[in-house]
């Protein structure tokens, strides 16, 4: 599915999860990010490329992986930088949409609670690498998910690091279980509006304070999520993803849970 438009190339997925805005990291911040939660190899997601260099690179130790891999395709008059992938293939070789590239890895770069996926970011092939400077990514707003209703969720999955909650009370669809709103609440500060400046979010209107190029509205995450009256470290919400994920508290599969902003 067509996911979103960087210059006049459409980026092409399957039916996975992704994130534009549910990230620390200053690229995302400024819109000109995605991130595809792919089930274990990247695909490529543009008509047609050619590999034109593989870099390993040092990362901080946000988690104990010391190297990830920076892979450059060229895209028409553009470059596409990934990051996060183990690449497959060799400098030189022609790819097109759909065909599998490398395969995910974790990376040092992610926080501790971060699942496998590929960065992806279009960029002028003469400024490839820095963390600013990608073109602006425009997301195409879909009907994805249903909205969570209410603020009760039942814990269907646990792992070491995170919980995923399934609304339990479920409203019309939107991109993401929260409607247009994406990020990661509140532990990376911010969230984003999907083609929008206000929006509501367990029954509190959060108001942009800032409209991106790619007409997406960026908030202050300045409160707190309580999780069954405890505060926890925040919730992620991520685009054509159903649940939502809970980092922190201490729950069980099939506890309901009762979500709150403070």
């Amino acid at each position: 599915m067509r996911i979103a438009r960087a210059g006049d190339f459409w980026m092409e997925i399957p039916n996975v999860r992704y994130s534009f805005f549910d990230t620390p990291y200053i690229g995302h911040r400024l819109g000109r990010a995605v991130d595809v939660y792919f089930e274990d190899k990247a695909l490529f997601p543009f008509e047609e490329g050619k590999l034109v260099e593989v870099k390993k690179i040092k990362t901080p130790r946000y988690i104990s992986v010391e190297h990830d891999y920076l892979t450059l395709f060229k895209v028409g008059d553009f470059c596409l930088k990934v990051l996060h992938v183990k690449p497959e293939l060799e400098v030189g070789e022609r790819v097109t949409l759909g065909d599998e590239i490398g395969r995910l890895i974790y990376s040092g770069f992610f926080s501790p609670w971060s699942d496998k996926h590929a960065h992806f970011e279009l960029r002028r092939c003469e400024d490839p690498y820095r963390a600013r400077g990608g073109l602006v990514v425009f997301p195409k707003v879909m009907s994805l998910v249903p909205t969570a209703k209410g603020i009760e969720f039942e814990v269907v999955e646990k792992t070491s690091q995170y919980l995923w909650l399934k609304p339990l009370k479920r409203g019309k669809e939107g991109m993401t279980p929260f409607g247009n709103v994406e990020g990661g609440l509140p532990h990376y500060r911010y969230g984003a509006i999907f083609n929008g400046s206000e929006a509501r979010l367990f029954g509190r209107v959060v108001k942009a304070e800032e409209i991106l190029e790619n007409r997406a509205g960026i908030f202050k995450a300045n409160f707190g999520v309580l999780a069954n009256g405890k505060m926890v470290k925040g919730v992620g919400v991520y685009c054509n993803e159903g649940r939502v994920k809970l980092i922190g508290g201490e729950f069980e599969v099939g506890d309901v849970v009762e979500l709150v902003i403070v």
